[in-house]
């Protein structure tokens, strides 16, 4: 069996302490995504043989090893030793076992430095794929919620304050719109994370003849990155911009679900968030605590951290992989976690129960609608946009001075609205009026809001269609990469 790989330039074992606090971090990673880096050694020792690099036999020898280790026991054929080193030194001794010294020519025309860059990009475009479909999952369970609730009264917030009628139906459309933003970033990200860094070498190419297309079509990847030295090395923001797309979507999904969570209080209590979804006191039995909730609000909290600690890794001008190989990889578990908050979201919502009672009392509450008797003012009346707006503010203080609270009073709409009845400033203050009378393009009139339901149908219709065409293509590249394996065996 070979010499490690220092034991030629070095003459020394590692210490221990790099082999626990270096080696075994980077091991573990790669342990992870195992099947990612052998699929990567399949295509690479395809492509050898293809371009007379690796002679027909040993070829046929390496990739037959291979697949016999990515349809066993992956594990337990090669070894975890973090002395050894990474994956890709573990896998050359298994090869070394399995077909002699010319397995260790599995090496030639790389470096672990493209090799590992690769495997990166295959376990975070795995993720961003997981995130996708999540999100549209999402989408869909807010359009249901908004066609089905479309007629709910609800009240509109600004600064926590009761700010303007609105719709259940309306509310879940916007935030389909948020959903929509953070499916087409995380799909853009994946079209940067989708090429292949694999056959750049250490950063100049090589002198073999490679066929850095076949290798990244056998990958899924749209396309090699085009610079040898780009592949390995500055290519890594790719993890910075991943982090930042999650952070973003979580931050999404955290204002939808802090709406839910105040919304389910028990002072407001609008809506209830399905048992199964609480938890309960260790002391107070009546407790009804809507963990999933808190969940999302807290993971994007510490999202917002998650980019910073990936540029963090690319701080010198001349950062080498070594940057990023020397840490973990967190961004498996942050695509992993943030999937898992756009799960929770959506049976949140597909699960809530609504009082549609409360909200229809909220909306009416606190003078939301007075914006449609200050526009009634400049409209009818001919009054300044100021004028009006502030003869209003007068009469809501007017009432609470009198301590009538939101009660209308003839005697005060006389006094300050003149030529006013008390039944039109009430018809202009019914917040269904209000709802139906907001015409503009995006507003809540039936009308508007039956078109942002189209427009939104035909979006999600784009982002599966999008969604659907990423997945088959990696499916289909893993296909043809298995298929020509098989072929060369059976040739």
């Amino acid at each position: 069996m070979t010499a490690r790989l220092t034991d030629g330039r070095l003459g020394s074992r590692p210490s221990p302490l790099l082999v626990e606090h270096v080696n075994a971090i980077e091991l573990t990673d790669e342990l992870a995504d195992a099947e990612s880096f052998v699929l990567i050694d399949l295509a690479h020792a395809l492509m050898l043989t293809r371009q007379g690099i690796f002679d027909r036999r040993q070829g046929r020898a390496v990739v037959a090893a291979l697949l016999m280790l990515l349809e066993g026991d992956t594990r337990g054929l090669l070894g975890h030793s973090p002395e050894i080193g990474t994956m890709t030194l573990h896998i050359e001794r298994y090869l070394e076992r399995e077909c002699g010294p010319g397995g260790m020519d599995i090496q030639r025309a790389r470096s672990r430095i493209d090799q590992n860059a690769t495997g990166l990009r295959m376990a975070d475009r795995r993720g961003s794929l997981t995130v996708l479909r999540h999100l549209v999952r999402l989408a869909e369970t807010l359009l249901a919620a908004s066609a089905e609730h479309d007629e709910v009264l609800a009240p509109g917030y600004t600064h926590l304050q009761h700010a303007q009628p609105t719709t259940l139906g309306h509310y879940f459309n916007a935030h389909y719109w948020t959903t929509s933003r953070n499916l087409s970033r995380q799909r853009e990200n994946f079209q940067r994370i989708n090429e292949s860094p694999l056959g750049g070498a250490a950063h100049s190419g090589t002198s073999w003849p490679i066929d850095r297309d076949l290798t990244a079509r056998y990958l899924g990847f749209s396309r090699p990155i085009p610079n040898a030295r780009d592949a390995g090395m500055s290519a890594m923001d790719s993890g910075a911009e991943l982090a930042a797309a999650l952070g973003l979507t979580l931050s999404g999904l955290s204002r939808c679900a802090s709406d839910l969570y105040y919304w389910s209080s028990s002072e407001v209590g609008l809506v209830r968030l399905h048992p199964s979804l609480c938890g309960t006191s260790s002391m107070m039995p009546q407790k009804r605590n809507p963990i999933a909730l808190e969940r999302i609000r807290a993971l994007a909290g510490d999202a917002a951290g998650w980019s910073a600690s990936q540029l963090g890794l690319l701080h010198f001008a001349s950062s080498t992989d070594a940057d990023q190989g020397y840490v973990r990889n967190p961004l498996p578990a942050y695509c992993h976690e943030t999937a898992g908050a756009v799960a929770l979201l959506t049976e949140a919502i597909d699960t809530l129960e609504i009082d549609e009672a409360a909200l229809a009392a909220s909306a009416a509450r606190n003078w939301s609608a007075t914006s449609a008797l200050a526009d009634d003012l400049v409209d009818v009346h001919g009054l300044s946009y100021r004028a009006a707006h502030e003869l209003v503010a007068r009469l809501v203080t007017a009432h609470e001075d009198a301590g009538a609270g939101e009660q209308l009073r003839a005697d005060l709409v006389a006094k300050h609205l003149e030529g006013y009845s008390l039944e039109r400033v009430v018809e202009l203050l019914d917040p269904w009026t209000f709802v139906r009378t907001r015409t503009s393009s995006g507003g809540t009139a039936e009308v508007r809001r039956k078109e942002l339901a189209a427009l939104a149908d035909e979006d999600l219709s784009r982002h599966r269609r999008q969604l659907a065409g990423l997945e088959s293509s990696v499916d289909d590249a893993m296909a043809l990469l298995l298929a020509d394996a098989r072929a060369l065996l059976d040739a």
